[in-house]
């Protein structure tokens, strides 16, 4: 496959479950794997949510066009062969032949051409990955062509490395795609395994798929048992106890300290291309709208202490709108204000924010500085990072109060009702970091929660998305994260160094540099074989 240096040249280093789930794995016969899941999965409709669970579901049954290998490089088994032509303006598609959908139906062009227009047409997640389609036609039955309204370098490479398929059979008549979660009809994929029983909360397990083309690497695993736990002390009892394998979950120091020395257990540890962040939804806060408090609020967060008490060290302080792994993208220093608590008062103070009342909060037009942050509960080291934040804050005037809730409460919230006023999450993975950062704050992007508009925001993220070399993306992109340190849409805290923990059952796990997923990719679980296993 051509074009693939993109990765490489942007300096990459790149509460217990329930019984039922062990009952039924123990009472079948094969080869079994056990996945630790830290929360539920959101939804069995892969393209409506930006869930890390529902990403690990994908990877063995709905898996996305391509990975990252371990140079960092896009590879595919869905698609054989990329040619670049007019100055990558054009790409021809090849598809991998027999192929099929776990309903028996071929996978075809028509599947690839649909994906691209639906995802567009009703602003699914990964929808901006083709917004600069200008046409895409079937030439026969496994070749798609591909024309751009501009150049782009990265196109091949992100809509590999994010987009799964959509089944056009399945899915051209649905008109209200964000309102199926395919939880009762289930799945129909097309990976290596195929989804057959699920209870939500509490496990998910997938059969291998016997029409998988012998010539990708048929599976040694018979079946994979996703187990749901609500807590990481659960998880990790799980993983000293034998009843998981490994876990999607990666572990702080602490945790993954009482495995490190245990022959048992191995340790990975892959480069980290995601990030933690602060969103502030202008939407349903007035606070959050004006950005003299969002600057006030980058002044209260220090960064090396969090790093230090909510990772244990296990991380590097994000500084800017782009993490500090992409070398070429951070060379002009573009950093959010710093931490200082009396610039912050001063920020506040010339905006007209004053205590007037002497508890410490200040106030405008007879309202409290008062906002709620939501996060995902189970996470210490969200917990700890946000109450450090709250904390700071308040010495400026600002009242942080916190909201953990439920995992699939925060998902929902997030991505579907946009019912917040501020968040701290991670992003997973932001790779091609040109076009992705179009995808965070796109006009019509889907990970745009709040729906953040600035049109020098836009026209310079746009630009960089739309380069025909990568060089050619670093001014725009130098611009864009101008405006977004100055307006603050959102805020980075950190970049976490990444430990997956995995039993010595199997051998062959194969973690990359794009995995958030820990070691089991799909590339892992074709390669992975029973210990002493020919």
């Amino acid at each position: 496959m051509t074009n693939r240096r993109s990765f490489m040249e942007m300096g990459m280093a790149l509460t217990a479950a329930a019984a039922a789930g062990p009952a039924l794995a123990q009472s079948r016969r094969g080869v079994v794997l056990n996945i630790g899941l830290l929360g539920d999965i959101q939804t069995l409709n892969f393209w409506s949510s930006n869930d890390v669970n529902s990403a690990v579901l994908q990877e063995s049954v709905m898996p996305r066009f391509g990975y990252m290998d371990a140079n960092g490089n896009v590879k595919s088994t869905l698609i054989r062969n990329v040619e670049v032509k007019d100055k990558a303006t054009t790409f021809i598609v090849s598809l991998t032949p027999d192929i099929k959908w776990h309903d028996g139906v071929p996978f075809t062009a028509d599947d690839v051409i649909f994906t691209s227009e639906y995802l567009v047409k009703h602003k699914l997640f990964q929808n901006t990955r083709f917004s600069n389609v200008a046409s895409v036609r079937k030439i026969d039955n496994l070749t798609v062509e591909f024309k751009l309204k501009a150049a782009q370098v990265g196109f091949m490479d992100v809509m590999m490395f994010w987009v799964s398929p959509m089944p056009k059979h399945r899915w051209e008549k649905v008109t209200a795609p964000m309102t199926l979660n395919d939880d009762a009809g289930g799945v129909t994929g097309l990976g290596p395994f195929k989804l057959t029983d699920w209870k939500k909360g509490q496990y998910y397990i997938v059969e291998r798929n016997p029409d998988w083309p012998a010539a990708l690497g048929r599976p040694a695993i018979d079946r994979i048992v996703y187990r749901v736990y609500k807590d990481d002390n659960s998880l990790v009892l799980a993983l000293r106890t034998g009843e998981i394998d490994t876990t999607s979950r990666q572990f702080l120091p602490s945790m993954a300290a009482q495995f490190r020395k245990n022959p048992k257990y191995r340790i990975f540890e892959p480069a980290s291309p995601g990030y933690s962040y602060i969103g502030f939804n202008g939407k349903k806060s007035e606070f959050a709208a004006d950005v003299a408090v969002r600057k006030a609020i980058a002044h209260c967060i220090d960064r090396p202490k969090i790093v230090r008490l909510a990772l244990e060290g296990a991380g590097v302080p994000m500084n800017g709108a782009v993490s500090p792994i992409y070398k070429d993208f951070v060379k002009s220093k573009i950093e959010y204000p710093a931490f200082n608590i009396e610039a912050a008062k001063k920020v506040l103070k010339d905006a007209g924010y004053a205590d007037t009342d002497g508890d410490g909060i200040v106030e405008k037009n007879g309202k409290k500085l008062s906002m709620k942050m939501m996060y995902e509960g189970s996470r210490t080291d969200y917990d700890k990072s946000v109450r450090i934040i709250r904390e700071d804050a308040r010495q400026a005037g600002i009242e942080l109060l916190l909201e953990p809730i439920d995992r699939q409460v925060y998902m929902d919230r997030q991505s579907k009702t946009k019912e917040y006023e501020m968040l701290f999450v991670q992003w997973g993975a932001i790779v091609v970091v040109y076009d992705s950062f179009y995808n965070l704050y796109g006009k019509e992007a889907f990970l745009n929660y709040s729906g953040f508009f600035d049109p020098d925001l836009e026209k310079w993220a746009l630009d960089a998305k739309e380069s025909a070399t990568i060089a050619e993306s670093i001014k725009p992109m130098d611009e864009a994260q101008k405006v977004v340190v100055n307006q603050i849409p959102t805020l980075s805290v950190w970049v976490p160094n990444l430990t997956f923990v995995a039993n010595t059952k199997f051998d062959g796990y194969l973690p990359n540099p794009s995995s958030n997923n820990g070691a089991i990719s799909m590339t892992s679980l074709l390669n992975l074989k029973l210990r002493g296993a020919k």
